[in-house]
């Protein structure tokens, strides 16, 4: 029976390899170099208001300011927010360009929203505003900034109308009194959808402050759907505006629900950049920054034949937020000087929206860290469920940005292959990547079990290897605050479990690290507890590796 059953996975596997669309063909270097841009360049103007986010007496303050800034980004950035210590890093490096940065108006005193509006108010098309009203998804001041984007009016809140009535602003729009619900936003989606540059759409609740500025800036559309209140309609509006983007096109910000998210924008051919606490990129993204290259540039050779080789990978790089502004944990962690070799995912599309945070990470990195392209390449999709006619311009892209960003490795999420059929599906997909010469071979996270579902299995992909999570540090709390020694010599003690061979894939592991439950310390920990045979290596030393020692087929440790 059992050779009847891998003659029929034998066939069916034939049969996906005959029938599978021919992987397109590789772009040249100039035109990847070409490709992958998002939004587009503003002349940043020569002085530029700096304004605390502490100063804001509510979330409503914030979102007036942010929006102003869009506005007013719309022809030359000019005003900056500062939301946590790294904005105020940003704005040493601006300085340092010549840009003058203004910390206090007319009167000498620190900026408020009252001084910016009125310093602004003339770059306000029409001197025209648009009142909603606060709601906990935020369709109102969507649709407001929606017509900010499209009409250069201010969002105006309830709560905010006498600012915009002292200082001379006129009603274009009331959207107080609407019923905010999917058919609200599905009506006003119908009346302007044709207007939007579908450069990328965005994903944003009403307490999410990041990104606003962005899309008003670059006449992206903005929306939120909440599957507990909007059920099916909501799913089905979210899929109207992925349709209506079409192709390849970017969703920033963020969802209630990450794997409902992720796969309806995957099987519709478009994949996602979490960005929803992402701010001020209506300047940074014009901000023009060298990119250096990483400082890890030799791959040691690693011999002994009585190590099991391990590569510890930060997961979760995919989200600029973290990188970017809202999370500062990122730099806290590549700052602190470790004596054993860290591998960073990091998202290529981060080029485009900070091309200085990029700047500031790779020159914050020792020589002991290494970066490799946050899941799934641009941006976060399952590539076994995206449409395979659009697969071949998302390796472009992917292949763009990482040239763009010096990252010669790609982390990939997607569902554990269940058998053999599943693995040459994988194998297909990932033949879409390794295509393209300056893309070597990446990592697998495959859910579920905490991106280690392949257990270390490895897949060959025009002769690149692939290697799946063998193991995952993880804790089960999702937050880490419950993290004791006792558990982690437990984990510790898998790992230790591994038995060298470097003839084999039992030889090597590559085990995630969970970055929101593990701390450097946890982690420092960990590896203090590994044996002496246990050899840490970064990514690229291991799959060098794996290519150079492990013979080129499917398989899984034992």
């Amino acid at each position: 029976m059992k050779s009847v059953t891998a003659c029929l996975v034998s066939v069916i596997v034939f049969f996906i390899s005959i029938f599978s669309p021919t992987v397109p063909v590789i772009k040249t270097e100039e035109d990847l170099s070409a490709l992958g841009d998002i939004c587009k360049n503003h002349e940043i103007a020569e002085a530029v208001c700096v304004i605390d986010a502490g100063t804001f007496k509510n979330t409503e303050e914030r979102h007036l300011a942010i929006a102003l800034q869009g506005i007013v980004a719309k022809e030359k950035p000019a005003i900056f927010i500062i939301t946590n210590d790294i904005s105020r890093e940003y704005l040493k490096h601006i300085e340092k360009s010549g840009i003058k940065l203004e910390y206090i108006d007319e009167k000498g005193e620190p900026w408020t929203v009252e001084a910016l509006l009125k310093k602004f108010k003339g770059s306000i098309s029409d001197k025209g505003y648009v009142l909603y009203k606060a709601s906990e998804i935020g369709e109102g001041l969507n649709a407001a900034t929606n017509l900010a984007s499209l009409k250069g009016w201010l969002p105006v809140p309830e709560s905010l109308e006498n600012l915009a009535i002292e200082a001379g602003l006129t009603l274009k729009e009331d959207f107080s009194d609407d019923i905010y619900n999917i058919d609200f936003q599905k009506s006003f989606f119908e009346k302007y959808k044709n207007d939007f540059e579908y450069n990328a759409i965005v994903s944003l609740k009403y307490e999410s402050t990041g990104l606003r500025d962005l899309a008003i800036q670059q006449g992206f559309y903005m929306f939120y759907t909440d599957e507990d209140v909007d059920g099916e309609e909501g799913k089905l509006f979210r899929e109207s505006l992925l349709k209506q983007a079409g192709d390849n096109v970017p969703v920033l910000g963020w969802g209630k629900y990450e794997l409902e998210y992720v796969t309806q924008a995957s099987v519709n051919g478009n994949f996602v950049i979490p960005s929803d606490h992402s701010h001020n990129n209506s300047l940074l993204a014009s901000f023009d920054y060298e990119i250096p290259l990483q400082k890890k540039q030799i791959v040691t050779e690693h011999t002994d034949t009585a190590k099991h080789y391990c590569a510890l990978v930060f997961s979760d790089g995919d989200n600029i937020q973290w990188i970017q502004n809202g999370y500062s944990e990122y730099y806290e962690k590549l700052q602190l000087e470790t004596d054993f070799p860290v591998t960073w995912s990091f998202s290529p599309s981060l080029q485009e929206f900070s091309p200085l945070t990029v700047n500031m990470i790779y020159n914050a990195a020792g020589e002991n860290d290494y970066f490799i392209a946050g899941v799934s390449g641009a941006g976060y999709c399952h590539p076994t469920e995206y449409p395979v006619e659009a697969l071949g311009e998302f390796t472009d892209l992917t292949a763009a940005q990482m040239q763009k960003s010096d990252l010669s490795y790609v982390s990939i999420l997607d569902n554990t292959p269940k058998n053999a059929v599943d693995d040459a599906l994988l194998v297909t997909r990932l033949e879409y990547y390794a295509r393209y010469d300056n893309i070597k071979g990446g990592v697998l996270s495959l859910d579920p079990d905490r991106y280690a579902g392949g257990m270390g299995k490895v897949y060959f992909a025009n002769d690149k290897p692939f290697v799946s999570n063998r193991f995952s540090l993880w804790h089960p709390d999702g937050e880490g605050t419950e993290i004791t020694h006792e558990w982690l010599d437990e984990q510790a003690a898998i790992v230790n479990s591994y038995k060298a061979d470097i003839d084999s894939i039992n030889g090597y592991s590559v085990i995630n690290i969970h970055p929101w439950t593990i701390s450097v310390d946890d982690l420092s920990y960990f590896v203090s507890q590994l044996d002496e045979d246990v050899e840490l290596v970064t990514i690229d030393e291991l799959l060098t590796m794996i290519d150079n020692n492990v013979p080129h087929k499917v398989k899984t440790p034992k």
